[in-house]
């Protein structure tokens, strides 16, 4: 895969595949910490109760190694988790149908959140789409009947790989996509793709739901370029 947006064509771009691997896709913003997020919170919870009755805490680790407390709010039988701390907002959807479907719950969510908050400025937007792909031989030879990985098989065998993981983050015109891709140890039969699209620099609010679309766009046409024409069958329903 080239340092830029594979070329895929708007007829790829537009087929709805009934079987897509996808695990979670999930949209997150974060901003300075706002002490004023934790003493008001019940204000938001108010207004999530109805559609996301049931809440918890969690502990987040940060990269220093210290940690923080995220409050989570979510609906298990929708398949949606809202998880808020003071210096961040996440949507997660593990029953994922539409795009257009998980855009319209986010811009609600978000809008909400400006709202009872105030806050006016972003310094990290992301948008992640997780991936569990399903072979049908722990053979690993079988991954490249449905995958096209970063890792070049050419100077490393495939059959000789136990495990790999392995990360690129490629600059795609105004933003960044972080792609991780893993042949999961002990789990020969599971490939996790996972694409991350996010600009990490500071912003007005007012602009974060504008990236989504273009966001979207390069985490599909990743996506697109990664899988075979195989694989794309098996998406369809069909068997390989």
């Amino acid at each position: 895969m080239s340092a830029v947006i594979p070329v895929i064509s708007q007829r790829e771009l537009e087929e709805v595949f009934p079987h897509p691997p996808l695990r979670e896709v999930a949209f997150e913003i974060r901003f300075a910490p706002r002490l004023r997020v934790a003493a008001e919170l019940w204000r938001l919870q108010d207004q999530l109760v109805s559609q996301y009755p049931q809440s918890s805490t969690e502990a987040m680790l940060r990269p220093n190694g210290t940690t923080f407390e995220v409050n989570v709010f979510q609906n298990p039988i929708s398949g949606r988790v809202i998880k808020i701390s003071q210096q961040n907002f996440a949507i997660v959807f593990t029953k994922y149908s539409r795009f257009e479907d998980f855009k319209e719950e986010v811009s609600e969510k978000v809008s909400q959140f400006w709202q009872t908050f105030s806050i006016d400025t972003v310094t990290r937007v992301g948008l992640r789409y997780v991936n569990h792909i399903l072979l049908n031989d722990t053979d690993r030879s079988a991954l490249l009947k449905y995958v096209r990985p970063m890792l070049d098989f050419d100077r490393v065998p495939i059959r000789s790989i136990r495990h790999f993981v392995n990360e690129a983050e490629i600059e795609c015109g105004e933003h960044l996509a972080t792609v991780r891709a893993a042949l999961i140890p002990d789990r020969a039969s599971l490939y996790v793709l996972d694409i991350d699209c996010h600009r990490d620099d500071q912003r007005p609010s007012a602009e974060v739901l504008q990236l989504m679309d273009a966001f979207h766009d390069t985490a599909q046409r990743i996506f697109l370029d990664h899988v075979t024409d195989e694989y794309k069958m098996v998406m369809r329903g069909g068997t390989s």
